[in-house]
């Protein structure tokens, strides 16, 4: 299930959400690794699951990601299983920052967050999330806060699971 938000605020990302991100772009290093994020968007975004998600990119993984259509929709199945709706992607950069690419914006749907994970030497770093507000709107940085203590993320470090 797929919701849009209007509520432009900062997102909520649980701990264990950031924890299996951090390790899913570590992983893919030096390609670029991806997934969705799962919450719910009534009362303010909170991502509670992040599903990790192929990336099949065969020309340049290492600068590019691709969702097949067969995963997406079985992203879209998992949501609705779990009663849980399609926040957005998150996506790594190796070797890169967390800023948003002109691809990253040509690509990326409104409604859905992008989250960026910069992972130089294959250590995941920074992260940021954007959201497109209009259909010809540059992306917006969205502020991330921990989903339980709602401190402020600005790098992405192995977080204890909560």
């Amino acid at each position: 299930m797929r919701e849009v938000n209007d509520e432009r605020k900062a997102v909520r990302i649980d701990a264990g959400v950031l924890a299996a991100i951090h390790a899913e772009a570590a992983a893919a290093y030096p390609n670029e690794g991806c997934g969705a994020l799962l919450g719910r968007s009534t009362g303010g975004r909170r991502v509670t699951a992040s599903l990790p998600v192929p990336n099949t990119e065969a020309g340049t993984p290492r600068m590019r990601f691709e969702v097949a259509p067969r995963d997406y929709l079985a992203v879209e199945d998992e949501a609705d299983r779990r009663g849980l709706a399609l926040l957005g992607f998150w996506h790594s950069h190796p070797d890169d920052t967390a800023r948003a690419s002109k691809t990253d914006r040509a690509y990326a749907w409104e409604g859905l967050l992008t989250v960026i994970v910069s992972v130089p030497g294959g250590a995941p770093g920074e992260v940021i999330a954007w959201e497109i507000l209009g259909p010809d709107e540059p992306f917006t940085p969205v502020p991330i806060e921990e989903g339980s203590t709602g401190a402020p993320v600005t790098v992405l470090s192995p977080f204890p699971a909560s």
